[in-house]
């Protein structure tokens, strides 16, 4: 009953709040991006960028990305490429203090020697996991630390849950629209 007496702008600074406590961040008010590939079958692929600020979601904010044909049914190697091109346009659009991605170690790996590369200061990057049989609330979040402790019913979890199931949800209608 709480949760659906608080306006939506205090609902996001709560849960950046937590956030930012299990991160053992300084701040409490910051941005993340959350990032999702898809494809049909290797064709069609598109990534996508959603991002996220104690308002909530910035939708006028939002990216598609056309993945290269040479990285098509690739994740790992689209994630890259998307990456490098988001680490590219830095200058114009300086990076969030924390980017989530929709996958796994892999995933994470992949981000991680990305940004070692190519950014003198790295986010906090994030992956979650789905967990057994897809189940929600089940999910595992990692970083470059390891798995992150965080409480599945935590407003913080539930923020990360929403940012991943956005993400998604931009990335599967943009690849079905192509």
């Amino acid at each position: 009953v709480i949760e659906n007496k608080i306006g939506k702008s205090d609902k996001y600074d709560h849960a950046m709040k937590n956030l930012s406590n299990f991160l053992g961040l300084n701040k409490t008010k910051f941005l993340i991006e959350g990032y999702d590939v898809s494809h049909h079958a290797g064709k069609y692929a598109v990534a996508s960028l959603v991002k996220f600020s104690n308002h909530g979601p910035e939708n006028k904010s939002y990216k598609l990305y056309n993945i290269p044909t040479i990285y098509a049914g690739n994740d790992i190697g689209s994630l890259e490429n998307v990456l490098e091109r988001r680490i590219n346009r830095a200058a114009e659009n300086p990076l969030p203090e924390i980017i989530l991605i929709d996958g796994g170690k892999a995933q994470l790996n992949a981000a991680l020697k990305i940004f070692k590369e190519r950014c003198q200061h790295q986010p906090i990057i994030l992956t979650i996991v789905k967990g057994a049989n897809r189940v929600r609330a089940t999910e595992t979040i990692l970083s470059e630390q390891g798995i992150l402790e965080i409480p599945v019913n935590s407003p913080g979890f539930n923020l990360l849950q929403q940012i991943r199931d956005e993400s998604h949800r931009f990335a599967i209608s943009s690849n079905r629209k192509k």
